[in-house]
């Protein structure tokens, strides 16, 4: 059976048979023979698996996010591999960063896909703009799934109360329900950890379930 290759708006390639009507959504890229032929093309001609949209997001370089009181950067893939090199800190970086928590969520990040890096939805610093010290990190654990994305956020002891925690969270939160497709921000937090349940709440989320040790709490779109 003859085949031709065809494509979609999003630039991923396919092929199909020449008898039938090529599929709504998709064209023909005038490339056409026999299955293994037209499967070698699509080898040739389709080297990156992800879709446009990703790539073009990808393309447009590391997200950030500007306030009168701190500014949240977010890191490329190298940036979030130097946090766990044992460099010296560098002279912007606020006593006691990076934390714990930061390399635990710079490890789960190096652990994503390519087609998992999404621009937006990487690992953020929080830098303060009174004296442009890094003073702590907010991020995703992963690319939106099901319209639903987790936020996972911690600062060092000098960046505490004082409302940069909060905040951080309540502007990348606004921003992530203000994406296409994006309906449900979630965080877990342990049940002794009053603070984060605190800064949590003050951003807007809500409890709700719980596992043994932890708390889950939800703010979706539209709520105040």
């Amino acid at each position: 059976m003859s085949h031709h290759v065809v494509a979609n708006g999003e630039g991923q390639h396919s092929l199909w048979p020449n008898a039938l009507d090529v599929p709504s959504g998709w064209r023909a890229t005038g490339f056409s023979g026999t299955e293994e032929d037209c499967l070698g093309h699509i080898a040739e001609v389709w080297t990156d698996m992800r879709p446009r949209s990703l790539r073009e997001l990808s393309a447009a370089g590391p997200h950030v996010l500007a306030t009168e009181r701190f500014v949240l950067r977010e890191l490329t893939a190298g940036q979030v591999a130097a946090l766990l090199r044992d460099d010296a800190p560098g002279d912007d970086q606020a006593p006691g960063y990076p934390t714990a928590g930061t390399r635990a969520a710079a490890t789960a990040f190096g652990r994503r896909t390519a087609d998992q890096h999404l621009r937006g939805f990487g690992m953020y610093q929080v830098v303060r703009c009174a004296d442009g010290r890094v003073i702590g990190d907010i991020g995703f654990h992963a690319p939106p799934h099901e319209g639903c994305v987790e936020v996972g956020f911690g600062l060092v002891e000098s960046g505490r109360g004082a409302g940069y925690a909060s905040g951080a969270l309540l502007e990348l939160t606004r921003w992530a329900l203000d994406q296409p497709g994006v309906t449900t921000v979630v965080a877990r937090t342990a049940k002794d950890n009053l603070a984060s349940q605190a800064v949590l709440e003050r951003a807007g989320f809500h409890r709700g379930a719980e596992e043994a040790e932890l708390f889950h709490y939800t703010r979706v779109r539209g709520a105040a």
